[in-house]
């Protein structure tokens, strides 16, 4: 990563740190972090996890890995035996901002840093450093995506002379994700002059966000409710894209209009493997592609600096309020995938291999 310091010191330091470590350790005991993850059911988070694992491991941490299958109450209860087995400091990717605060002010009464993985967690003091990717910029590759995808803007982002009026359905993300209220935040910025202009217009009047929250981010959830918003496209008028927040939601959209006779244009993000070979099989139009391997290790940087008290690189320190504090954040740039550059952006910088794409 240009401009950071590598995560791959040598393991002197890291043994070093573990006598100056905040938790409840012994000063000759191996740190240890407990990584907090929300759900096995999106791959993109199996992959967070593995990264962040391997990184730390690499490092001589000591780490536990718990996945709380979308169940904020069991994320609190593994959140409290990582405490419970010594946690020198906690990485969490929040299922529910709501119910941590009690368990993270304990964290925080121990001398236990925090660092708020990808999602925000909200309403709580108790959260030191928050590293993430450009969230509202993932928004806006996607609408503008889409505004490329039925010719509204040219490949350059440019206005063209299409008018429309073209037929779009938004959707959102779950509505306890502080990360949906960003894409779709982001998302709006773009589309909503077009909307105003009626370049874009929506059948289904459905454009609020607490509207077209899909809960959990689960994909039968949005599957099901695009399925019923189809009959309006079966007596003449097109459905000319759909915006969609991640790859779940793009991939159950495409089969719910299967039927329709033609595909709409249907961003996602996240590039996982099933929305990669959607792409450049010219069926799903996009993914944003958020290199976890970089977020790992701008993770790993934040909770060493914190270890050694040492203050973490950021650079952002305006954006991410939580509605306690703002929290200081390093993010990361997302990127857009399409047909044309997959194999570029994915193959060939390792992410996947060819033969994982196919």
């Amino acid at each position: 990563m240009t401009g950071r310091r590598t995560p791959a010191l040598a393991l002197v330091g890291v043994l070093a740190l573990a006598a100056g470590c905040a938790g409840p350790q012994a000063q000759d005991e191996t740190p240890l972090v407990g990584i907090a993850m929300p759900t096995t059911v999106q791959t993109r988070w199996v992959a967070d996890g593995e990264n962040l694992s391997a990184q730390f491991e690499s490092l001589g941490f000591d780490v536990d890995m718990r996945y709380a299958d979308d169940d904020p109450q069991a994320q609190v209860d593994q959140i409290q035996a990582m405490l419970d087995a010594g946690a020198d400091a906690l990485v969490v990717g929040a299922v529910d901002s709501k119910p941590l605060g009690p368990v993270l002010a304990k964290a925080h009464d121990a001398g236990v840093k925090v660092v708020s993985y990808d999602r925000l967690i909200r309403d709580t003091g108790d959260v030191d450093f928050y590293a993430s990717f450009d969230n509202r910029r993932v928004g806006v590759l996607q609408a503008t995506s889409l505004l490329q995808g039925i010719g509204v803007l040219d490949a350059n982002g440019e206005r063209t002379k299409a008018k429309g009026p073209f037929a779009i359905e938004v959707f959102a993300g779950s509505p306890d994700d502080n990360n949906a209220t960003v894409f779709y935040d982001g998302a709006m910025s773009v589309l909503q002059p077009y909307l105003e202009e009626g370049v874009l217009v929506v059948p289904s009047g459905q454009v609020e966000r607490e509207d077209v929250a899909t809960q959990g981010w689960k994909a039968e959830v949005a599957g099901e409710r695009m399925t019923s918003l189809l009959g309006r496209y079966q007596g003449g008028t097109r459905l000319a894209a759909v915006l969609a927040p991640n790859d779940g939601i793009a991939q159950a959209v495409l089969a719910a209009t299967a039927d329709l006779g033609y595909t709409p244009v249907v961003p996602g993000q996240d590039a996982e493997v099933p929305a990669v070979k959607s792409v450049a099989a010219g069926v799903q139009f996009s993914t944003v592609y958020k290199d976890t391997r970089q977020l790992a290790e701008v993770t790993v940087e934040m909770v060493q600096d914190l270890l050694r008290d040492s203050e973490p690189e950021v650079n952002d320190t305006t954006s991410y309020d939580n509605g306690v504090t703002v929290v200081p954040s390093y993010l990361l740039p997302p990127q857009l995938v399409t047909q044309d550059n997959y194999r570029a952006v994915l193959i060939d910088s390792g992410y996947y291999s060819e033969k994982e794409i196919g």
